[in-house]
């Protein structure tokens, strides 16, 4: 896996502009392609925009409540447990996918929806590890504990 702490400035710089692109690449394109609202369903784009809607509030909440440990990249700085933190301790990823499922479902794309399950979600997971081994090694049972009474 990627350590952070053997990175180069350089590739440390690379990465905290590649990674956020990788989310909004297929938000662009999406936009740009031609649309089949709902999959032809109309009645799931309320439904996808509300999802949507949903994921980017969950988003916003845990960039929010990370205030000054918010980072591109896996680290350990502390645990955050307040606010949306208190529930689930991924937020920012579960907010992403969320959002890209609401959005791709409510515009009909199969580009979106492929990019999502292929790269996105096995992104976030990747991420999640990483950035759990991280706080497992720093905190031990203290981030168990908390580990253990939130969800993903």
């Amino acid at each position: 896996m990627l350590d952070p702490k053997t990175l180069t400035s350089n590739q440390k710089f690379l990465l905290n502009l590649t990674i956020p692109a990788l989310y909004l690449f297929p938000l662009l394109v999406v936009f740009f392609l031609p649309k089949n609202f709902g999959f032809g369903n109309h009645d799931l784009v309320p439904i996808g925009l509300t999802v949507g809607i949903f994921g980017l509030t969950m988003w916003i909440a845990g960039m929010a409540c990370l205030g000054k440990s918010l980072a591109v990249l896996p680290g350990a700085s502390s645990i955050v447990a307040r606010g949306v933190y208190r529930f689930v301790r991924h937020p920012i990823y579960v907010g992403i996918v969320l959002t890209q499922l609401g959005l791709f479902s409510a515009c009909g794309s199969v580009f979106g929806m492929i990019y999502l399950f292929v790269l996105v979600i096995p992104l976030n997971v990747i991420r999640a590890r990483m950035e759990e081994q991280a706080l497992l090694t720093k905190f031990g049972d203290r981030y168990r504990i908390y580990r253990d009474s939130t969800w993903f």
